[in-house]
């Protein structure tokens, strides 16, 4: 008697043991590792990830570096990949060191893909992208151009050396340069890591060091304050045009004040929605169509099949008249 209770009481251990994991189980992780945390671009998309997780029933997982280290950043997504989170998604510091973490994660069944910086050659399973690289590249150019004209000379501050993101950003900054403003000159591009006092100093040089250039270009939004307190410690507000792919909470002053004509970006608290909600379809075994209805957005998501990248939209351009329509 006594030894057929153990049995049952032990049966009965094992099924509730198995139900606890079953219902642990029930809200599938998703994991988004930005550049760099601690500053208002990643902050929005991570807003923008809870707000999806709770719509979307899952449980989001914030978690980067403190600075732009891509093995730092490579060690997290690991961690990640290790703990079982059902999707891992990263803003990539460097390409050409992802594809073996690619891997480990497929090795354990776990979707990881990349979203606001590709590593198209990796593996990843989607790249969820904020705009198109030539969309951004394009873009600033043509505005910049407006404001400076075409024969111009204009320096480029960038982030981090390894960020696959800026750095196409940058490719299609030059080839637009050069197949519509020939005599428009873009200097080799600078890099300041992610630290906005190391991006003053290079922009400082460059205003120096080219007493004929008209404009600067921050490309990455840690560099964006930067940029802007060079120009002004310089004096150089009006002849010399500073932008960059910062927010608009960011970049508002610098518009206002005239040290930056334009800013050029997208909503990141949607981009990092929209992660979460790859993140779920991923997990779910649910293809992406051509064209995806997402709550909260105005217009279908679109996802190219032969590149493997669902697209936010077209960039943004903020200036001091159209601001203060955003926060974030």
């Amino acid at each position: 008697m006594f030894s057929k209770l153990k049995t049952i009481l032990a049966a009965s251990a094992v099924t509730l043991a198995l139900g606890s994991s079953a219902f642990a189980q029930d809200k599938p992780k998703v994991a988004f590792v930005p550049q760099l945390i601690g500053i208002p671009y990643f902050n929005a998309m991570e807003a923008g990830g809870k707000r999806a997780a709770e719509d979307l029933g899952v449980d989001f997982i914030y978690s980067g570096p403190v600075d732009t280290n891509p093995v730092d950043q490579l060690q997290i997504v690991q961690n990640l990949i290790d703990q079982g989170v059902s999707a891992v998604s990263v803003s990539v510091l460097d390409a050409s060191a992802i594809a073996p973490v690619v891997e480990a994660a497929k090795a354990k069944g776990v979707k990881l893909f990349t979203s606001d910086s590709d590593a198209p050659d990796s593996g990843r399973a989607v790249y969820v992208a904020q705009a198109t690289d030539e969309g951004l590249g394009t873009t600033i150019i043509d505005e910049m151009v407006k404001r400076v004209g075409e024969d111009a000379k204009i320096g480029i501050v960038s982030g981090e050396a390894t960020a696959s993101n800026l750095n196409a950003w940058i490719g299609f900054m030059q080839k637009r340069a050069k197949e519509k403003y020939p005599k428009l000159t873009l200097l080799e591009p600078q890099f300041a890591g992610g630290t906005a006092q190391r991006a003053a100093q290079i922009a400082g040089d460059l205003m120096t060091a080219n007493p004929d250039i008209k404009g600067i270009i921050a490309v990455a939004s840690s560099t964006c304050p930067g940029v802007a307190q060079a120009i002004e410690t310089a004096g150089k507000i009006g002849a010399v045009v500073g932008t960059g792919y910062c927010s608009p909470n960011t970049a508002r002053s610098y518009l206002k004040s005239g040290t930056f004509g334009f800013s050029v970006l997208w909503d990141p608290a949607q981009l990092g929605y929209l992660t979460v909600w790859a993140g779920k379809q991923l997990i779910d075994g649910k293809p992406f169509a051509a064209e995806n209805v997402v709550k909260g957005f105005a217009s279908p998501v679109t996802y190219d099949a032969g590149s493997g990248i669902l697209l936010l939209g077209p960039p943004a351009v903020f200036t001091a008249d159209n601001v203060d329509k955003f926060d974030f």
